[in-house]
């Protein structure tokens, strides 16, 4: 039996950023709707894409973008951290939020358009960079790396943790280990819908 290919850093990503956006489009579906279930849900799908876009950004910021940074482009590196940064106080104040309260919509709509932006242009320029700088084995060593700190990543979004490799090398355990023991408490990230 042959192992199945493994999957590049690109396609990876790219995967991380279809998902997310087929929770926008579920999310879409439910803005402005006040029934219960709906708000459960509402509150559900906001966990989920928070979740999965904090595993994501720390691993891009850990993995790629010091790579990007050091041998494709310095301010393209630059640029995605700080669209980072914008999603992440986005998430941390949709976190203090119901789903009943007035602006929860707004922020969603607010997150939704930070994190598609950042895809167009992740993928417009950032992406084929990648393809052009790196050999296929080295991008697969990416892949690997990436899915090594998206399974200790935090799940929560730590806007004052600066965007850097070294910080979130040295301070993800940590915020990642609270995290997790903070969702085990409350439950978050476990319901589906």
């Amino acid at each position: 039996m042959t192992a199945a290919p493994e999957h590049d850093v690109v396609d990876l990503l790219s995967a991380d950023h279809r998902e997310f956006d087929r929770l926008f489009r579920e999310l879409e579906g439910l803005l402005g709707r006040t029934g219960a279930d709906d708000l459960r849900r509402k509150r559900d799908l906001v966990d989920e894409v928070t979740i999965g876009i904090v595993k994501h950004a720390v691993a891009e910021e850990t993995q790629v973008y010091p790579r990007v940074e050091a041998d494709v482009d310095r301010e393209e590196a630059e640029r995605s951290k700080h669209e980072h940064g914008e999603a992440e106080e986005t998430m941390k104040r949709l976190e203090r939020m119901d789903p009943e309260d007035a602006g929860f919509d707004d922020e969603v709509r607010t997150l939704i358009r930070e994190i598609r932006e950042h895809v167009v242009h992740e993928e417009g320029r950032m992406f084929a960079e990648l393809r052009r700088a790196f050999s296929s084995e080295q991008l697969t060593a990416m892949a690997r790396d990436v899915e090594r700190v998206k399974a200790i990543a935090p799940t929560r979004a730590h806007p004052l943790t600066p965007n850097e490799a070294g910080v979130r090398t040295v301070l993800g355990p940590v915020a990642s280990l609270l995290d997790h023991l903070r969702d085990a408490v409350s439950g978050r990230g476990r319901h589906s819908g």
